[in-house]
């Protein structure tokens, strides 16, 4: 009886740590330097670097480079803190090329984020961004589409930039019958203490 109560508790043990390690493998990072990359990663020629731009946010720093021409490009980024590496270079797919990058505190909690920008055009498209603590990051969810007015003859071909502490978002707007473009339109979001961008002013 005393045997079969242990195989039962072993048994139950195994299930909890393999349930903790398929949760953790969800998030795709794979080492720059390590060979065992993740099978969504590609191979890429290093020489091969078509965007390169360091920026800085507090006394953190963020090396990010894109290497490839074709899709799906690859951008890795490297964070330190001082001359520390906060944690291991990491790798992601994105979609479209990298056209600006850019390391903010939006929110004001003393962890720096990183948006990188690219030129997909696409509906919701063209923005990447990351909260880094001391030794791991945080992806920041996006709102999608505005709401409201603001959405009104909202198509894509977003482009976005940091001011102060909000993310500025400019797109075209087509008129009521989709023939023609009606103008700009502006909208601005703060992010929050839980990591989400929430819309704010339009214009």
């Amino acid at each position: 009886m005393r045997t079969s109560s242990l195989s039962c508790l072993l048994l139950a043990t195994g299930v909890v740590a393999a349930t903790l390690t398929a949760c953790d493998s969800t998030r795709q990072v794979a080492s720059e330097s390590s060979s065992d990359t993740l099978p969504s990663t590609p191979t890429v020629d290093e020489s091969d670097v078509s965007f390169n731009r360091e920026v800085t946010q507090g006394d953190y720093r963020f090396t990010v480079k894109t290497f490839g021409s074709q899709e799906p490009r690859v951008v890795s980024v490297r964070s330190y803190r001082g001359s520390a590496q906060t944690i291991d270079p990491l790798r992601m797919e994105v979609t479209g090329a990298v056209t600006n990058v850019a390391a903010a505190d939006l929110n004001g909690n003393g962890k720096p984020e990183l948006y990188i920008m690219t030129d997909n055009r696409k509906a919701n498209g063209g923005l990447y961004a990351y909260e880094f603590a001391e030794r791991g990051y945080t992806p920041i969810s996006f709102p999608g589409t505005p709401g409201g007015q603001a959405g009104m003859g909202y198509s894509g071909q977003d482009m976005y930039q940091i001011s102060g502490n909000k993310l500025v978002r400019t797109f075209p707007v087509t008129s009521t019958d989709s023939t023609k473009t009606a103008g700009n339109r502006t909208v601005e979001y703060t992010l929050d203490p839980s990591g989400k961008l929430v819309m704010g002013t339009q214009r």
